[in-house]
């Protein structure tokens, strides 16, 4: 992990069958409330859709917008586009780690039973259009949900998927919408940690370390019932990407003088105040890792089970590291009850699950025990 010090840059230290969620309930794609219609937009690019969101269930929701595919601020991932050869279009832009316990009502969206809403997505400005021609654009995801009034991530997040829809791109006119090409481009670092930033992301990389080592262990047991809870299955396969998954986050944590991504305690892309109240986030395809402010104000290691803290939101953006561990973790869903009820093939690629798994697994951490479920 490579990070950057006062004065000198430095090298540092995934739907199939339903799965049991909180409450009992069994979770898979055929209970999603949402339906979701993409339209072209007409746009100098050709990359601009429509989607439009229907409730089609009988519960009023409130959908997170931080994020997702609702958010129109941040350069997240909305939609998958593919080219004409059905090669993927290369996404230029950050996987969000969100405070839940700080998010307000604006961060979500409102939808009732029956209600719609639609909202513009330019994917021209997150990925990079490598040649003009037809492509594919669809939306299909996870979003974690609330029952409203509430904001409370109590609920499991909830399936969707659009129509495919082809749009004939403009890659040179696409080129000039990349508000992140930043992400690619800049590469002379520059300082700016402070004397406790430097001390605190030293210590949350050593807390990393000791946190991603542990639950390794445990993914490695065959009768840990605990991995069953956070990942949804038992088999050997799950398990072996899991271990080596955690493993290699804590060797990437070990060391502030080698690794394999960039670590910066500023903000070095301008995106922590953009939208929502953002702990850090990272942009896996270059394998840089940004603490927000927010993050310095978290407790160095959990103070209750399942708690937010600088330890595990470290191991939670590690594992979006493309180069630690392929494929990068995604966010479908966040804090406890909405990640263990995710299936198994999503469990195995949200970052939550592996940070939330971790939590409970350090020895010197009073609570260890986490009561399943809490």
């Amino acid at each position: 992990m490579l990070w950057r010090k006062v004065l000198a840059l430095a090298p540092l230290a995934a739907i199939a069958s339903g799965h049991l969620n909180a409450h009992g309930i069994r979770y898979s794609k055929r209970d999603s409330t949402l339906e979701v219609t993409l339209t072209p937009v007409v746009s100098d690019s050709g990359a601009e859709v429509s989607a439009t969101f229907k409730n089609t269930g009988s519960l009023d929701l409130n959908l997170l917008k931080v994020g997702t595919i609702l958010d129109d601020k941040l350069p997240v991932q909305r939609v998958s586009i593919v080219d004409e050869s059905g090669n993927a279009v290369s996404f230029r832009g950050i996987e969000p780690s969100i405070q839940y316990d700080a998010l307000k009502a604006i961060h979500f969206e409102s939808l009732p039973a029956g209600g719609s809403v639609t909202v513009s997505i330019d994917a021209a400005k997150v990925y990079q259009f490598t040649q003009s021609g037809t492509c594919s654009i669809t939306a299909e995801g996870i979003i974690p949900i609330a029952l409203a009034p509430s904001t409370d991530f109590s609920q499991p997040a909830v399936a969707f998927k659009s129509n495919t829809i082809q749009v004939d791109v403009d890659a040179d006119a696409a080129a000039k919408s990349l508000v992140t090409a930043a992400l690619i481009e800049r590469t002379n670092l520059q300082p700016g940690c402070n004397a406790t930033t430097l001390d605190t992301s030293a210590k949350a990389l050593a807390n990393c370390q000791a946190l991603a080592l542990a639950a390794a262990a445990d993914a490695g047991d065959p009768s840990s019932q605990r991995f069953v809870e956070y990942f949804g299955t038992n088999s050997s396969e799950t398990r072996n990407i899991v271990v080596t998954r955690l493993r290699n986050v804590a060797q990437e944590c070990s060391s502030t003088t080698s690794g394999v991504s960039r670590y910066f305690c500023y903000d070095y892309y301008g995106v922590c105040e953009l939208d929502g109240p953002l702990n850090a986030y990272t942009a896996w395809d270059v394998n840089t890792m940004v603490m927000c402010p927010l993050f310095f104000g978290l407790p160095p290691l959990p103070v209750g089970c399942h708690r937010q803290c600088q330890a595990t939101t470290t191991i939670h953006e590690t594992t979006h590291c493309e180069a630690v561990y392929a494929p990068h973790t995604d966010d479908y869903a966040y804090a406890y009850n909405a990640s263990v009820a995710l299936p198994p093939e999503r469990a195995l690629q949200n970052a939550d699950n592996y940070s939330l798994y971790a939590n409970g697994l350090l020895p010197y951490v009073p609570f260890l025990a986490c009561d399943t479920k809490q």
